[in-house]
């Protein structure tokens, strides 16, 4: 069935839209402090507009960068934009919205709208970069097709073998999940997908959830070679059924704490409910109520490291690393403390948890 136009938007991807905001707001300061040229890319950017009014994924990230509240475009970073999308129509109404939103374009904005498809337009820049023997930018690429073809795998790796390139991939489980046994051209196009015809064992898999977990944990594995630090938020539905994962992928510890951060900076009420799919074969759904995530942080770190002693900064790096978190909550290690699992060292007062202080597991 062929994509309308301008079509409604559903709750799903105002959760994408919604985490997207929240790290663009961070991503957009922190990179612009030290770099002369900072990318967005938005693969399939749509018509920038939805049946209601409400404003796509374009819209939110140069909102994000034109009315931030540090001014940055006042900054001597140049801020390039990248909308790709294949339908001419979307493309133009597309044009139309920025225009009409932002009718004056700070010098060091640049905007540029492609009409071509996501695959053959990044094939395109990045033999050229090749071909010049040159570095790409910092970039954030947001991938976000309908269904799983259109994103070849060996796309994906390229622009994270620049060592400061981000992607955040909306990978479409179900839509993956409901023709991954069919054998016909559609095969070539999960070899793509994946980069690897592994996948081809694992569709003869009848347990639905081993099947979910086995394709989750590939696409993990195949990130993975390309970038050390790779999350994959697991979106349910009020039907308590997978609808798709979010997976972001980066080179920068930075850029992975702050999405994570974005992750919990999100009201998870509504049809929709966010897991993290922390380590192979595990899956960790999002406690968002103050008191619930300060204790199940603290249990974790208290499991992991009992009877050992660190260093702050060694356990805060687990957390981010390691666990669902973004980061060490002081409120997690003050339970920690008050329930005597620890004693702390080298600090000027008790119920602080500064770095270089000392933490004792008991």
């Amino acid at each position: 069935m062929a994509v309308p136009t301008i079509w409604s938007k559903d709750p799903h991807t105002d959760a994408k839209h919604r985490i997207l905001e929240e790290y663009l707001k961070a991503w957009f300061p922190i990179l612009s402090r030290y770099q002369q040229r900072v990318i967005f890319i938005d693969g399939f950017a749509g018509p920038g507009i939805y049946e209601k009014g409400e404003i796509g994924s374009p819209v939110i990230a140069l909102e994000c960068l034109m009315n931030h509240s540090l001014g940055l475009c006042q900054r001597s970073t140049e801020f390039v934009f990248l909308f790709i999308e294949s339908d001419a129509k979307r493309a133009k109404i597309l044009e139309e919205i920025i225009a009409g939103k932002f009718p004056t374009i700070p010098k060091n904005v640049i905007i540029h709208i492609e009409h071509g498809d996501f695959e053959t337009t990044m094939k395109g820049l990045l033999d050229s970069l090749e071909e010049k023997q040159k570095n790409l930018a910092p970039t954030f690429a947001f991938i976000d097709p309908f269904g799983y073809s259109g994103l070849p795998f060996n796309l994906v790796k390229r622009i994270l073998a620049f060592s400061r390139c981000e992607v955040f991939i909306n990978f479409a489980y179900n839509a993956i999940n409901r023709f991954i046994e069919t054998t016909d051209t559609r095969e070539e196009v999960f070899d793509n997908l994946f980069g690897t015809t592994e996948w081809r064992e694992i569709r003869n898999i009848k347990d639905s959830d081993k099947r979910n977990q086995e394709l989750t944990a590939l696409y993990t594995k195949q990130l993975q070679t390309s970038s050390k630090y790779v999350r994959s938020f697991e979106m349910i539905n009020d039907l308590n059924q997978v609808t798709y994962y979010l997976y972001f992928a980066t080179n920068q510890i930075k850029g992975f704490e702050v999405m994570k951060s974005a992750m919990w900076r999100i009201d998870p009420r509504g049809s929709f409910r966010f897991a993290d799919t922390t380590d192979v074969g595990t899956r960790f759904l999002l406690s968002f109520g103050e008191d619930t995530k300060y204790n199940d942080q603290a249990e974790i770190i208290y499991s992991r490291f009992k009877g050992q002693t660190l260093k702050q900064e060694q356990v805060n790096n687990y957390c981010i690393e390691h666990t669902a978190y973004p980061k060490l909550w002081s409120r997690s290690m003050k339970i920690l403390e008050d329930s005597e699992k620890i004693t702390v060292t080298n600090r000027q007062r008790k119920g602080t948890f500064p770095p270089g202080c000392v933490i004792s597991f008991k």
